[in-house]
């Protein structure tokens, strides 16, 4: 079993510029809560597969790792910003990648998927089926297209998936897109899966998870090393090993995009 040790986030919010980010020896990093990446218990303490392997490269560095708490739209905004080094769980988009390093290779693969409440189906069996209902996303996440852009669609957007989920619950949207990490571990933490269900139709789109260092971090002069020890991670099982402890059921895995 792999051992990780649980560290709690700095004071202080993300989006301004911390004393830690602007001092020589510590990895700078923002995280908003996203299990099974991320995971927060009630006395605020972290842990998950990007803790896990902020620490290792953080340790590989040489640096010491800060991790600041922000709600996603946030922690993108400090990204672009400088005020902090690196962000994880990071999906590509061209826009992003204009303040946005990503390392390469990616970590690991989400897919997207949709979800209904038995109490009240809906039919989802392929994407037209998306126009006759309203759909639950978070907001300024990334799924597949043509869904993100599609202004025929009625998405209603949430902060958070764990948000969706209990409005899903409650019958307050139709159905609601996620990835199914993330999904998937909420509804089986809140016992949900009678309730909650995936629906059929699949967009055969997935999801590269990458980590991304900000274009004004000075880490920007080390992302051939970071690269590297990514690399190394992944050939070692070090990463297939994090995914065993909270992600057991992501099935085998895959070949992820090669490091350039």
């Amino acid at each position: 079993a792999l051992c990780l040790g649980i560290l709690s986030t700095g004071k202080g919010h993300a989006d301004e510029a911390s004393p830690v980010s602007r001092q020589t020896g510590y990895l700078v990093a923002a995280f908003s809560v996203w299990e099974p990446f991320v995971i927060e218990e009630e006395d605020g303490r972290q842990h998950g597969i990007d803790v896990g392997l902020l620490t290792e490269i953080a340790k590989r560095l040489g640096l010491e790792l800060h991790l600041q708490p922000c709600p996603w739209r946030r922690c993108l905004k400090t990204l672009e910003d400088g005020h902090i080094d690196v962000l994880t769980s990071f999906a590509y988009t061209e826009e992003r990648a204009q303040f946005a390093h990503y390392i390469k290779p990616a970590y690991s693969e989400v897919t997207p998927v949709f979800y209904y409440n038995r109490t009240n189906p809906v039919r989802i069996e392929d994407y037209d089926d998306l126009r006759q209902i309203t759909v639950g996303a978070v907001v300024d996440s990334r799924y597949f297209e043509p869904f993100d852009s599609d202004p025929t669609l009625d998405k209603f957007e949430a902060g958070s998936e764990v948000i969706l989920l209990r409005m899903l619950a409650a019958e307050r949207l139709d159905a609601i897109v996620g990835s199914d990490s993330n999904a998937d571990f909420e509804i089986r933490r809140n016992h949900l899966e009678y309730l909650i269900t995936k629906a059929p139709f699949r967009s055969g789109h997935k999801n590269e998870i990458h980590m991304a260092v900000s274009r004004k971090s000075p880490l920007m002069a080390r992302t051939e090393q970071i690269s590297q020890i990514m690399q190394d991670l992944l050939d070692e099982g070090f990463i297939d090993q994090l995914h065993e402890q909270y992600w057991p059921d992501r099935g085998p895995r895959v070949e992820l995009t090669p490091r350039n």
